[in-house]
């Protein structure tokens, strides 16, 4: 509101500027954008071209730092307006830059206006780094998904927001969690539908671990509550990672498509559906491979539910529940200062850069196996709800179709073989072998 009023005073007196000088104002207003940031001003811009157009006689601003603050910018204008023989008239007084003082003065004006705002900018990145450091939140903008607008842990939001780790760490795909909080009634908190971009932007943030970031860094632990542990939420960002960055995972319709792979080429097999016949995986690659999808996923989930069902399931399957993950935790976090310390004595000097770069390589090594246990312990949840079922296959058929894949695709290779023309299906040339465990 500050700002707007003072625009306004600022525009009045260029007004009255002109009235006293007799010259008819027309107004050129980039609202927003400022002369320091480097951005296109698409009203600067128009105003430049009327210029040369000699639609233009006199520029009016309320001072020269309001017009430019970059020097280039300046030099431009001035050589343009010596062209054009233009007039520059300020509130506070006029520039002759048809002259060397008049120009000089405009460039004094302009080296110290950005001198100005360059020593702002700095006090203002330092505030916003502090603020950061101390764990409190980023000022304006939206409120985060999950919390109210002073950080309070918001119901039911919050509640999606476990689930949606939970889910992806068992497997789940980012749009399939997007249509879970569609379907849910729930909204990003600009208004919109959830897609799949949008949950992998909420989810990989690290307050909801209640760890404060600046521009990327976490430069600490936050004051708001967390609503998932710090390893559950690595455990999520590293499992994404490693996922496609060049292309987002497609839909998929059927349980074995891209997991399953053809006994001749070696390649994930695809799925075929026509309308005359029964849907088929099919090598598209070689085209070696044809089998129907019905029958395969039969045979591929009575091995999947009798393994689940087996009494040493929860001992070879499940290791989410480490007692030794607190440790963990707190190893991961004392390599990652030990990483910090080692860039501090470096910038000191203490350090070479052959001795930071043997230490550094070290300790990433450490934190990565570190890093790894907890990861393996929390992508096991997949096998949540299963293992200990009273009807391990009802279970299985309950869950969404992500679920199951990630299931299959955890436990078994496997691999389809060719077959003679219109044989029957024969389940032995569906080789399985298991990944985890003994089948």
């Amino acid at each position: 509101m500050g700002d707007e009023l003072a625009v306004s005073r600022q525009r009045e007196d260029c007004l009255k500027l002109c009235e006293r000088r007799g010259w008819t104002p027309v107004e050129y207003v980039d609202n927003d954008t400022s002369a320091s940031n480097g951005k296109r001003r698409p009203a600067y811009t128009q105003m430049l071209a009327d210029i040369r157009a000699g639609r233009v006689g006199a520029v009016v601003a309320w001072d020269a730092d309001r017009l430019h603050r970059q020097p280039r910018e300046l030099e431009d204008f001035i050589d343009l307006a010596d062209a054009h023989k233009l007039a520059l008239a300020t509130v506070g007084g006029d520039f002759d830059l048809s002259t060397p003082t008049g120009r000089g003065n405009a460039r004094m004006k302009g080296v110290f206006a950005r001198m100005e705002m360059e020593q702002k900018s700095a006090r203002q990145k330092r505030a916003e780094r502090q603020l950061a450091e101390s764990g409190k939140p980023h000022r304006g903008g939206r409120r985060p998904f999950g919390y109210t607008r002073d950080n309070k842990v918001f119901e039911p939001e919050a509640s999606a927001v476990r689930d949606g780790y939970a889910d992806i760490l068992a497997g789940a795909t980012l749009h399939s969690v997007a249509a879970r909080w569609n379907a849910a009634g729930l909204k990003t908190t600009a208004g919109n539908d959830w897609t799949g971009t949008t949950v992998k932007q909420t989810l990989t943030k690290p307050r909801y671990a209640g760890l404060r970031a600046y521009h990327g860094e976490i430069v600490g632990k936050a004051e708001w509550e967390a609503i998932v542990t710090e390893d559950v939420w690595r455990s999520l960002c590293d499992l994404l990672a490693q996922r496609s960055p060049s292309r987002p995972f497609p839909a998929r319709k059927y349980l074995l498509t891209s997991i399953a792979v053809c006994g001749v080429c070696g390649r994930p097999v695809g799925s075929s559906a026509k309308t005359d016949s029964a849907p088929v995986y099919k090598c598209k690659e070689c085209g070696g491979v044809t089998r129907q999808i019905d029958k395969t996923d039969r045979w591929v989930i009575e091995h999947v539910v009798a393994r689940l069902s087996q009494p040493d399931a929860a001992q070879v399957l499940v290791r989410e529940n480490r007692a030794d993950m607190p440790a963990l935790r707190a190893e991961a976090n004392a390599l990652r200062s030990r990483l910090d310390a080692l860039a501090t004595d470096f910038a000191e000097g203490d350090l070479t850069a052959s001795q930071l770069r043997t230490a550094t390589e070290r300790i990433k090594a450490k934190l990565s196996a570190v890093e790894s246990q907890m990861f393996d312990a929390n992508s096991r949840r997949m096998f949540d709800g299963l293992i200990g079922a009273e009807d391990v296959r009802a279970a299985f058929d309950a869950l969404p179709l992500d679920r199951q894949r990630a299931v299959v695709d955890a436990l078994l290779s496997v691999t389809i073989m060719p077959v003679g023309k219109g044989r029957a299906f024969d389940p032995e040339r569906v080789v399985l072998k298991w990944k985890t465990g003994r089948g």
